[in-house]
């Protein structure tokens, strides 16, 4: 899975935050402080879950990849004194499902797109910022093309001869030489 292929898709097509999407480096940076104005989004990998091999003389697997979006959202009170963070979850949880769910990247050989897995709150929020959890996952078919290939010598050229059986003299032969070419 392709984080900065999810980045580039949540920055364009979910609009709500401003294009403020980063990746893992910038959320760990941004745990001790403000990174990006709010809302605003990181995209984590997570869990790699391999089912079992499908094929009894190769392999084929299904593995299904998981990320996150860590979404900082404003939890500054309005003048009535409620969190802005309770609507702009709601908000934030509409523009990534338009974004990401069912969307199956180019390089991902997946018969489906993005599910929603599971999302929640993070930590205790204050009264600056909250922290919030979207995962989504896909299911990804892996096969032996994807893993190692036992190195073969480039066939060049064909030679062969027809032997007759009775006298055991060649009567016809073959070449096909340049075969690369």
């Amino acid at each position: 899975m392709n984080i900065d292929t999810i980045i580039r898709q949540i920055r364009a097509n979910a609009p709500i935050f401003n294009g403020n999407v980063a990746g893992a480096a910038e959320y760990a940076l941004a745990q001790d402080q403000a990174w990006m104005p709010g809302p605003c989004g990181y995209v984590v990998p997570l869990d790699d879950e391999p089912g079992p091999n499908l094929n009894l003389t190769g392999l084929q697997q299904v593995v299904t990849e998981t990320f996150m979006v860590m979404c900082l959202l404003d939890n500054s009170t309005d003048r009535r004194g409620q969190a802005a963070a309770t609507a702009a979850v709601n908000d934030v949880k509409t523009a990534l499902f338009a974004a990401v769910l069912n969307w199956r990247p180019d390089d991902i050989n997946a018969a489906q797109g993005f599910r929603y897995a599971r999302g929640g709150l993070v930590g205790e929020p204050n009264r600056a910022r909250l922290w919030w959890q979207f995962d989504f996952s896909i299911d990804v078919t892996i096969t032996g093309a994807e893993g190692f290939q036992v190195p073969t010598t480039p066939l060049n050229e064909i030679n062969t001869s027809i032997i007759d059986q009775a006298s055991g003299n060649p009567f016809a032969s073959l070449a096909a030489p340049n075969l690369q070419k």
